[in-house]
């Protein structure tokens, strides 16, 4: 069983992941780093670029296998999305040479309860249904996935490209039509509130609380006594309209979403949240 994540910018988030998974993570796994810091001046580094190297010392820090992805060709592309689908292909090439169980987590991705892997084991894949065009086009993201590439079929068709009309993963949509064929597509927003499992024999979806749709009433019952989380998606400056910027994804993974500075909103704001987060997180 390996859990994997890609970090572009941020040491302290790969510390926070290592410390909430050791704490909340039931079975046994390696935790593998991909290095996608950029050797170059850019907005994800804010110039530093240094970063790339003190990812590198983290992770030697905690003993955690640290992959560096080559992204040299970022320097021309700079739109986001590629950017990610490009890295994620990487991690999918190296998942395929190495069948696994694989447990994929955004960089800012964090365990906040118990969690046992055996909910995901009993499934080919664990995957967060996207839908654009009115729900016409179906993919999954990037950001959290279980993958068992000894059990998982078409493999050939994995695909985390942008498509057309969608971001990261739009590629997928051939995959999941094929896994999909002859079942009912579950629909996003039920997916997101029901405490129903939806799934396939071989498909598991993840129920989810996306950025900025939710807010203290919609708290899974299990977090409803942690007064300092609820406190730092209170207090989030980057909330909208009183709903939570942070993301909930099955009742246990916490997602500070963004971290990767795609909004260009600058390091210092995530250095001052980070902060905030990880004295929570290390804490409790």
């Amino acid at each position: 069983m390996k859990i994997v994540t890609v970090v572009v910018n941020n040491p302290d988030f790969i510390e926070m992941q290592y410390y909430t998974l050791k704490k909340y993570f039931k079975g046994d796994y390696e935790f593998i780093v991909f290095n996608d810091a950029k050797a170059f001046s850019d907005f994800t580094n804010n110039n530093d670029i240094t970063i790339k190297d003190k990812i590198e010392k983290m992770c030697n820090k905690h003993g955690i296998k640290c992959i560096n992805i080559m992204n040299e060709h970022h320097i021309t592309d700079i739109c986001a999305s590629n950017r990610t689908a490009n890295s994620i292909n990487y991690i999918l090439q190296y998942q395929i040479d190495n069948p696994d169980k694989y447990l994929l987590l955004d960089s800012d991705m964090f365990l906040i309860d118990n969690f046992d892997i055996s909910k995901y084991e009993q499934y080919d894949c664990a995957i967060v249904l996207q839908s654009r065009n009115n729900h016409n086009t179906n993919y999954f993201w990037n950001g959290i996935y279980y993958f068992n590439m000894m059990k998982m079929k078409n493999i050939n068709l994995l695909n985390w490209n942008c498509t057309a009309g969608c971001d990261t993963g739009g590629a997928m949509q051939q995959w999941l039509k094929i896994q999909m064929d002859g079942n009912n597509m579950p629909n996003t927003d039920k997916i997101r509130w029901s405490d129903e499992c939806f799934h396939t024999n071989d498909i598991y979806f993840i129920k989810h609380l996306w950025s900025c749709t939710w807010n203290e009433s919609e708290l899974p019952q299990n977090l409803k006594d942690r007064k300092e989380l609820i406190d730092f998606f209170k207090n989030d400056p980057r909330n909208n309209n009183n709903k939570y910027f942070c993301e909930i994804y099955d009742n246990v993974f916490l997602h500070y979403r963004a971290g990767g500075n795609w909004r260009k909103e600058g390091l210092d704001l995530h250095r001052y949240l980070t902060n905030k987060l990880k004295n929570v997180l290390l804490n409790e």
